[in-house]
């Protein structure tokens, strides 16, 4: 017998009560719905798999950033963001802290972050729920009213590698600082919760809660790399693990950035005693250690536009075409 294919018609599927809608109309509700429930209605029936698709803010986050949907799928946090917040953010290029180019998704927040300011800004750390509840005086019930990532077991780095085996429950520190001043009622009454010293405390727990209680809520929008650095510094435990690459989606398509091999270079050179690396901004005040704005500017990922103004006055550069 000859074969045939299957007609997959959507004229007599359905989608319960949005049937009424207007297409117009039944689009800009979708655009409103997270992007667990897009994922759900689009397996309901064959008519509302072609809504999804027919969503263009979905369309868009599928084709150039799917690796993002499988990380909020593997975190817990689909059901947190929409797909039309998702494509804002994917048409959008600023860092939120510094207003550099991110070339990273923060998944708790759904805003753009910068490789330096994932490690340089506490309020992009992350921490467990069980010292989130425990330091900020929360419920169960109160921590629940911010995103709780699960992280994904692996090996991670920003700045140093950390390995975790396990899954942890993680909220970030912006959104904990936040809901904590809504719970007690003003910043005031957040900063009597920070023990006046390291009584009866381990010295890493200490820094760490004073690292969050000092994290800004509001953007520094300046290189952090250039400001003096904590002398306690605690390194973060789970740097990397709730962060993800994300391109900006340009009139010519996809940008993920890129590094540049000419600072790279002049960096090795000043290594090796053959000059000052300039790149860093000359000159820096005599208390900042030159290894971390150094650090910063062989790790900033810039667009193509940024890229090419920034060739035009990188020593490396010129060093490397002589």
């Amino acid at each position: 017998p000859k074969l045939s294919a299957i007609s997959r018609d959507s004229s007599s599927s359905s989608i319960g009560r949005l049937d009424l809608l207007p297409q117009e109309l039944l689009l800009q509700v979708l655009d409103l719905l997270d992007l667990q429930s897009l994922s759900r209605l689009s397996r309901v029936s064959l008519k509302g798999k072609r809504a999804v698709e027919a969503l263009r803010s979905y369309r868009d986050v599928m084709r150039y950033s799917p690796s993002i949907l499988g990380a909020l799928g593997a975190t817990r946090l689909l059901q947190i963001h929409s797909a039309a917040l998702l494509r804002q953010v994917l048409l959008e290029g600023q860092c939120v802290s510094c207003f550099e180019f991110g070339a990273f998704l923060f998944l708790p927040t759904c805003e753009r972050v910068c490789f330096d300011c994932l490690h340089e800004n506490h309020a992009l750390h992350m921490t467990t729920v069980t010292f989130a509840k425990r330091w900020f005086d929360l419920t169960d019930d109160q921590i629940a009213r911010i995103p709780i990532l699960h992280s994904i077991p692996g090996s991670y780095c920003v700045s140093w590698p950390v390995t975790h085996l396990q899954t942890h429950r993680l909220v970030s520190i912006k959104q904990l600082k936040q809901l904590a001043i809504d719970v007690h009622g003003s910043p005031e009454n957040v900063a009597k919760l920070m023990p006046k010293d390291s009584s009866g405390m381990e010295y890493n727990v200490f820094h760490t809660l004073r690292q969050f209680h000092e994290a800004p809520l509001e953007p520094p929008g300046c290189d952090l790399s250039k400001l003096p650095q904590d002398e306690n510094y605690v390194r973060d435990r789970y740097c990397g693990m709730a962060s993800i690459r994300m391109p900006v989606l340009t009139s010519s398509g996809p940008d993920y950035g890129r590094l540049c091999l000419g600072c790279k270079y002049a960096e090795s050179g000043n290594f090796l005693g053959f000059g000052r690396f300039s790149a860093v901004g000359n000159p820096l005040p005599p208390y900042i250690d030159p290894a971390r704005p150094l650090y910063a500017t062989l790790t900033r990922l810039r667009t193509k536009s940024a890229f090419i103004d920034h060739v035009k006055g990188c020593s490396g550069i010129r060093r490397m075409l002589r």
